[in-house]
C-alpha cells in the first residue's frame, strides 16, 4: 500500500450544494477553460433557460466531453443528444441501467468535481438534491476520471 505524505484533499476544497444542480454545475463550466467535461446523468434534458444550455457551453468551450446517459426515451430528448452530438465534440453512451450522477470539468487551471443526486434535467432543478464538489484536486480529480472511464463507461454502448 502506497503511503500519501498529504491527503487527497483538504477540507477547503469541498463544497456542498442542495440547489439547483444543474445550474452551478453549468456555471462551473461557463467559468473555466475545460479541455475535458464528463458528464454521467441516466437523463439529460434541453433548459428553457438560456444560462444552462449545455449545447451552447460546449460550442464555446471546445472541450472534449463525453456522456454517459440512459437510451432518450421521448423526441425531444433524442433530438437534444443528436445536435449535442453533430454540433460539439462530444461521445454520448448509453445503459439502460445507468443511475450515477457524476460531473466532472478537468482543465489546466480549474478541476472539479460534482457527486450528487441530480440528473441534468429541468425538472430535478426544483427537487430536493445534494451533491459534493471537489474543487481544484488533482489527484482526486484523475481517480474519478479513471472510474468514469474503466468502470462506467465500458459498461455503455455508444450511441
Amino acid at each position: 500500500m502506497i503511503k500519501l505524505s498529504s491527503p487527497l484533499i483538504h477540507p477547503d476544497q469541498i463544497r456542498i450544494w442542495t440547489d439547483d444542480i444543474p445550474r452551478r454545475f453549468a456555471e462551473l463550466l461557463r467559468t473555466s477553460q475545460p479541455l475535458n467535461v464528463y458528464i454521467s446523468s441516466p437523463w439529460i434534458s434541453e433548459f428553457p433557460n438560456s444560462s444552462i444550455d449545455l449545447r451552447k457551453l460546449l460550442i464555446q468551450k471546445r472541450a472534449s466531453t463525453i456522456i454517459l446517459t440512459r437510451p432518450p426515451r421521448t423526441e425531444a430528448a433524442r433530438r437534444f443528444l443528436a445536435n449535442l452530438k453533430r454540433d460539439t465534440r462530444t461521445r454520448i453512451y448509453v445503459n439502460n441501467n445507468l443511475h450515477a450522477k457524476l460531473y466532472v470539468i478537468e482543465g489546466p487551471r480549474h478541476k472539479y468535481v460534482v457527486i450528487g443526486s441530480s440528473n441534468f434535467t429541468q425538472e430535478s432543478r426544483f427537487n430536493l438534491e445534494l451533491a459534493v464538489v471537489f474543487v481544484g484536486s488533482d489527484i482526486l480529480t484523475k481517480r474519478v476520471i479513471y472510474a468514469f472511464l474503466a468502470y462506467l463507461k465500458p459498461a455503455c454502448k455508444i450511441w
